[in-house]
């Protein structure tokens, strides 16, 4: 049996892949508010991550709307 704290994951916002320097404008006013005012609530993490926290039991659709609307936040904040 394992024990832990469940699912959780974190998506980090950077300008340049290569240098990895955060993007805090990105995910802190724009993709974040953009999840939210979309219906999906979603916690930061430091200055450029989104912490993905959702309950133990969820179901497939629940993921797939979740990842619909983050998909239509990122696109919406570019």
């Amino acid at each position: 049996m394992c024990a832990g704290m469940g699912f959780m994951l974190g998506v980090e916002f950077v300008k340049n892949r290569a240098t990895k320097e955060p993007d805090a404008e990105l995910r802190d006013d724009r993709v974040e508010m953009a999840s939210f005012n979309r219906g999906l609530v979603l916690l930061g993490a430091g200055a450029n991550s989104i912490r993905w926290s959702p309950p133990l039991i969820l179901t497939q659709e629940n993921v797939d709307v979740a990842l619909e609307i983050f998909d239509e936040a990122i696109a919406a904040s570019k």
